[in-house]
């Protein structure tokens, strides 16, 4: 390794700091073989790389590994360089863009064990154990952080969110957690007094958003906009969608929607000021805590009443929600003290899916006796839960079955794969009973896979919901859970709705003697599922023209309250 040249250094440390990034790459370059300088010309080398804009994956890729060569020197010297996590903590960084997770997750293990109370590192971990869908480890680590750091507000989106991908977590500590989020957040938020609506005949009625495209979001929103009176309800939606996202649902929900404004450039102060200066009367958030939210908008008061809907089904514990829709299958009468919102039950169901334009054929027929029974789960990876594995794998261990699940549309489905096949061999499930099927490029097509199902199983205790309605509208009962809250209670009310209360387990137990009962009775469940895509599509899960009706009945309630 190279002797310190000071004057290259300094020369270098210049370049970098007016982010002159190719040209402190090329004048290192002159020097030779990159690995055989010194510790700081190879570290301002990789800080160029990552923060060049002109940088492609590989410029990435050779950055981590330079930051982990740099790490791996420092932590062998005695006494230790103060700085020696830099590299590490780059390597986090640089982790979400170029997604080697295995590569850098056991070294960011490692960095912990000597660091246990390193914030950086502490939620590094937790970031890539959420990205891989490690939701238990995520939460063990993100508790630690805000132990050791009350008052930090930086990851607890991405906690709380968490919370609803692990068993074992009451609603109590779940609200518990959400206010202290919320009394980081709202920290020194004034409220400014808006002026008080006048008695409207129609009532403006706001739809915030970044899922207005090809999501299950809009997959709900469609016929409930098409089906407002338009004598009663005008629909501002108001995107926050990077444009470069549109696609032909974005163009449907602009032309459904009486108004369309897109936001996605603009700040969260401009975007609070532009729903102010449209008078509207009741603004809906549709992301909660989800990816893209806008609850730094939401939080102050942009309308008089603020509601959230159907995009995260908790509460968040943000002040400015007045009210957060659900049903009573959802959220019993004596836990409404659970959420900090104020409760508006919908007489049936909370949401609708609008039927899809287009059906494929239901394949009935009948297996030869010895071909495994197929269970499914087209659920995002995400909802597979360790209990949910633990469920599953003493199914297919104990019988003649096998199990068909959707890769997810996500930047490492390798790696998410890999991760959920591991977990299958740990508990002794032969990997031939573990089936992939591809993410698809239309609905139609992603639809015509549930034939290849013969009985769905829900993920807990966070369950599906547009894949649940789907699953049914192709005549494949989803076998669900009870849970403990509004989010993990959702299958339970679709299949209530549904009449379908045979297929509703009691418990983990209940769940998998249930799952087993239909393999061994398949005629029985082959009968049940000849009327099912009718039986689905005469109830409140696809009623959305009944819906429409109840939805407008309860927001024209709560809008004369203000009044």
């Amino acid at each position: 390794m190279l002797d310190l040249d000071q004057d290259n250094i300094k020369k270098f440390q210049i370049l970098f700091n007016n982010k002159q990034y190719s040209s402190l790459e090329l004048e290192i370059n002159f020097l030779g073989d990159i690995k055989e300088q010194h510790p700081k010309v190879i570290m301002l080398y990789a800080l160029s790389k990552t923060l060049n804009p002109m940088s492609k994956e590989a410029d990435l890729l050779e950055a981590c590994h330079l930051y982990e060569e740099i790490y791996t020197v420092g932590k062998k010297k005695v006494p230790r360089d103060p700085n020696y996590l830099d590299p590490i903590i780059n390597m986090i960084f640089i982790c979400f863009k170029t997604k080697i997770y295995d590569r850098v997750l056991p070294l960011v293990l490692e960095a912990f064990r000597d660091n246990p109370k390193n914030e950086k590192i502490i939620e590094g971990l937790g970031l890539i154990n959420a990205k891989l869908f490690n939701f238990n480890d995520a939460v063990k680590y993100y508790q630690l952080l805000f132990k050791i750091n009350p008052k930090r507000s930086a990851g607890r989106m991405v906690f709380l969110a968490g919370l609803n991908y692990v068993s074992g977590i009451t609603q109590e500590y779940y609200l518990s957690e959400c206010l202290k989020h919320s009394e980081i957040l709202e920290k020194n938020l004034v409220n400014e007094a808006l002026k008080k609506p006048n008695k409207n005949e129609i009532i403006k009625v706001g739809f915030l958003s970044s899922d207005f495209k090809k999501h299950s979001v809009s997959f709900f929103l469609e016929d409930l906009f098409l089906n407002f009176d338009k004598k009663k309800i005008e629909v501002f939606a108001i995107s926050t969608l990077d444009v470069v996202k549109h696609d032909t649902m974005t163009a449907t929900i602009q032309n459904i929607a009486d108004h369309w404004y897109d936001v996605s450039d603009k700040s969260d102060i401009e975007i609070v000021s532009l729903i102010k200066s449209l008078n509207i009367n009741i603004l809906i958030d549709l992301n909660g805590l989800t990816a893209g939210n806008k609850i730094n908008v939401i939080k102050n008061r942009c309308a008089p009443i603020q509601i959230s809907w159907l995009g995260y089904n908790n509460s968040t514990g943000i002040k400015n929600i007045d009210y957060l829709i659900a049903d009573k299958n959802l959220i019993k009468k004596d836990e409404e003290i659970l959420y900090s919102e104020k409760i508006l039950f919908l007489p049936k169901i909370w949401n609708s899916l609008s039927k899809p334009k287009d059906l494929p054929q239901i394949n009935l027929l009948s297996k030869i006796s010895s071909q495994p029974f197929t269970y499914g789960s087209f659920n995002n990876f995400s909802k597979i839960s360790e209990d949910v594995i633990d469920a599953w794998s003493k199914i297919l261990r104990d019988t003649n079955s096998q199990i068909y699940l959707k890769n997810p549309k996500h930047d490492t489905p390798s790696l998410v794969k890999k991760n959920i096949i591991e977990k299958f061999l740990e508990r002794d499930v032969s990997k031939k009973k573990i089936l992939f099927l591809d993410h698809q490029p239309n609905r139609y097509n992603h639809l015509e896979l549930y034939n290849k199902i013969d009985l769905a199983l829900d993920t807990f205790p966070y369950p599906g919901v547009t894949t649940s309605c789907e699953s049914v509208l192709m005549a494949v009962p989803v076998l669900t859970m009870k849970g403990y809250n509004f989010n993990s209670r959702c299958g339970e009310s679709i299949n209530i709705n549904l009449k379908m209360e045979d297929f509703i387990a009691e418990n983990k137990n209940d769940y998998v003697n249930k799952a087993i009962y239909w393999q061994h009775n398949s005629k029985k469940l082959k009968n049940f599922k000849q009327n099912l895509r009718n039986r689905a599509l005469s109830s409140p899960v696809f009623d959305t023209v009944s819906f429409a009706k109840d939805f407008t009945n309860i927001i024209k309630e709560v809008y004369l309250k203000t009044l």
